[in-house]
Formats: C-alpha cells, sequence, structure tokens
C-alpha cells in the first residue's frame, strides 16, 4: 500500500539513559511523570532460555529523553506501575499484547493505552510489524538481529542498548502520523474504541494445569489425554525446578510417545535430547514411576480408551461441515468482501477475521459478544445493508 520511501524525519536524537540504579530510577520517573506521552516496550525472556516469563529490560520514552530499565539491576521496578497506570499520560506501544500479560502478572495494570500496530492493521497496511512500519514511515531499516538474543544475560552489549532504545525512539511520531492518516478516514472513533479495550482487558497469568492442543481434544481418548497431560504436568514441574524452558528436559514429540508407552526404561538412556535430570538413575526411575501412577489414575477413574465421538470422515461431520461452508459463503464471506470494499482487505482481516468467523458459525462466539463495540456495529450496519439476516448468530 505504502511506498518504501521515507514519509517522516528520523526522530530527533534524543538523550539515551541506561538505568541501574535507585537515583537514576527516580530521575527517569521524574521526567517522564512530566510528560503527556510516553513510548514504552519490554525485552522478556518465556520459556526460551528460562522458565516461565521474566521481564529482562523496560524501555520507556518521552519526546525528551529515553530510559532503559534494568530490573536485574536490584532495582524496585513496582516504583514505575504508578507512571504507567496514569491515566492522565497516553501510553503508546506497538502490538503490546505479551508486554500487558507480562505487567499484569507483576501486577501492575497500564491505562490510556495507544497500540500504533492496532493502527496500521486498520489503516490497511500489509505488514505490521515495528520494523516494517519503521521502514514505511521514516525509511529507515533497523538492524533486528538481537531480537534472538539471551535478555536475561549480563551484562548487555551496546549493540542490544542500541536495539532496545530503537524499540520506542520512532513511536511517538508514528502514532502522530497515523494519527493523522486515520483521521482523514473518519476512523478515529473507531481506534478509540478498539484502545480502551487494551486497558480494560485483564489478563489471567494463573499457573497452567492444561497443555493438551485442540487436536488432542479430538484425536485422542479421555485415558490418553489424562496420561499425557499429566506428563506434560510433571515436564513442566522438572523444567520449574532447574529454571529452564520445559523443551529443554523433554521435547514434544518425547512426551507424546512416552505418553502411549512408546518408549520403555530400558531404551531411555539412548533417547536424544533429555535434560540430565531424567537421564540419572533417580531421575528415570521417578519419571517411570509417574508414568505409571497416571495410568492407575486413568483407570480407577474409569476413563475411556476410545477415541472422540466425533469422526471427520462420518456422515454428519461431512453434513455439518457442508452447512457452515454454505453459511460462511452466503451470510459472512459477503459481509467480509463488503468491508474488505470500503476498508481494505488487510483490515478486513483485522475487523472481521476469518477466524472470528468459524467461532461464529461453530458456536464458540455470538457477534453480540465482540467486545469492540465499533466492530460489532460494523458487521451489523453491513449485514442490514446487503439486507443479510444476523439474528440466528447472536
Amino acid at each position: 500500500m505504502h511506498a518504501a520511501k521515507s514519509l517522516l524525519p528520523a526522530p530527533e536524537k534524543i538523550p539515551v539513559t541506561y538505568v541501574t540504579t535507585a537515583d537514576e530510577l527516580t530521575s527517569c520517573i521524574f521526567e517522564l511523570s512530566k510528560a503527556k506521552a510516553i513510548a514504552f516496550d519490554l525485552e522478556f525472556d518465556r520459556d526460551h532460555y528460562s522458565y516461565g516469563f521474566n521481564l529482562c529490560l523496560m524501555q520507556m520514552a518521552s519526546a525528551k529523553h529515553c530510559y532503559l530499565v534494568d530490573p536485574k539491576a536490584n532495582l524496585d521496578i513496582s516504583f514505575i506501575f504508578p507512571l504507567l497506570e496514569n491515566a492522565a499520560i497516553l501510553k503508546v506501544a506497538h502490538c503490546p499484547g505479551e508486554d500487558l500479560r507480562l505487567l499484569h502478572a507483576l501486577k501492575c495494570y497500564p491505562a490510556n493505552l495507544a497500540d500504533t500496530e492496532l493502527y496500521a492493521r486498520l489503516l490497511n497496511y500489509e505488514r505490521t510489524s515495528l520494523g516494517a512500519m519503521i521502514q514505511q514511515l521514516f525509511g529507515i531499516e533497523l538492524d533486528k538481529k538481537m531480537q534472538k538474543v539471551n535478555w536475561e544475560q549480563r551484562p548487555l552489549g551496546a549493540d542490544q542498548l542500541n536495539y532496545a532504545a530503537n524499540d520506542v525512539l520512532y513511536l511517538l511520531p508514528m502514532k502522530e502520523e497515523l494519527e493523522k492518516q486515520a483521521a482523514m478516514k473518519n476512523l478515529l472513533p473507531f481506534l478509540e474504541d478498539e484502545n480502551n479495550l487494551l486497558s480494560t482487558t485483564i489478563h489471567n497469568m494463573e499457573p497452567k494445569d492444561n497443555f493438551l492442543k485442540k487436536k488432542d481434544l479430538l484425536y485422542l481418548s479421555p485415558y490418553r489425554q489424562y496420561v499425557l497431560n499429566g506428563l506434560f504436568l510433571y515436564r513442566d514441574q522438572i523444567a520449574k525446578q532447574q529454571n529452564k524452558p520445559a523443551h529443554y528436559i523433554m521435547n514434544e514429540e518425547t512426551t507424546r510417545t512416552l505418553a502411549v508407552n512408546g518408549i520403555t526404561q530400558t531404551e531411555w538412556p539412548n533417547i536424544k535430547g533429555i535434560h540430565p535430570v531424567l537421564k540419572s538413575s533417580e531421575g528415570q526411575n521417578e519419571l517411570f514411576d509417574h508414568i505409571e501412577k497416571l495410568n492407575t489414575e486413568a483407570s480407577s477413574k474409569n476413563l475411556s480408551y476410545k477415541k472422540s465421538s466425533i469422526d471427520h470422515t462420518n456422515e454428519h461431520f461431512q453434513t455439518e461441515k457442508d452447512r457452515r461452508d454454505l453459511l460462511k459463503a452466503t451470510i459472512f464471506t459477503p459481509i467480509q468482501n463488503e468491508i474488505a470494499s470500503n476498508f481494505g482487505e488487510h483490515a478486513m482481516r483485522f475487523i472481521f477475521s476469518s477466524a472470528t468467523v468459524d467461532d461464529i458459525l461453530q458456536g464458540r462466539l455470538k457477534i453480540e459478544e465482540i467486545r469492540s463495540r465499533f466492530r460489532k456495529m460494523l458487521i451489523k450496519n453491513t449485514a442490514q445493508k446487503l439486507g443479510i439476516d444476523l439474528s440466528g448468530f447472536g
């Protein structure tokens, strides 16, 4: 949609402070609290180099100063939380879903948020990653090789700090430009509605106890589901003890094979990619004892060995699938096409995606349950314009 040439001048160079002391943190909070808008981003590790969801660096920038706050420098980062929760200050981020999940887990609930990726998607940009948007708006291609580095390790190198700063330095002018484009298309009420959802959606980070995938629920018997989930939970507990991602302990394929008794204890020492804690004599004894325990529990619960009653080859399934395909073609595809003609194909995928349509057709979602007021109104108005009856879909 947009040429690669620059639409905006690069942001003026502003000071960047790497915050590692209590005094620097106090100064950071004081300076940012005077701003009307700040950009923020987080670097974190989520089960890649260590167990769990861990904050590694917090980047924040006003129009005058950028701060890189290091939570691993014995700083109490909770002092920053009131700043992020202050509704009088606009917080600009790019695709902050995971950042918000982590902050919510830390009991911080940012308010007055603006997501520049959301702006880009609604404005029908095809490529909406931060790097792509910086290239399209500023004509600058950032080096993204730092994306894969271990942010848990210290010290952080100069390249890492520069990368982290760039993640926030462009956000304020980017938001300003995209807002101008949205205003020209009368999309500001839509954006306000979507941004409000960011502040009112609370992410629950309760400990995970169900590791099964949708296909497991469809294709595995209740007995096999119980044993497999129990084995995934056991792997997760070992991972937490070792402070390692679960796949470092035992990969998924091996875990699934074990769950169907596909590996004997005699064969176990020859299996590759297993953490030493499970290769030790004590570790493997505990593992196979646990597998036996899971099978015993599944039997005592009288769980069936029969697979799900859903047979994807039987006539009923074909009839139901045909019914959904017909409804999709006659009701929802015309609505999607009309939205695409008005907003663009990429924007339509954001406004009324095929995944949303599938959820509605399969009864997992009612139209009234769509949280975005503007999206819901647009879908209903488009249906009314086309003479399509949505009353049967809530």
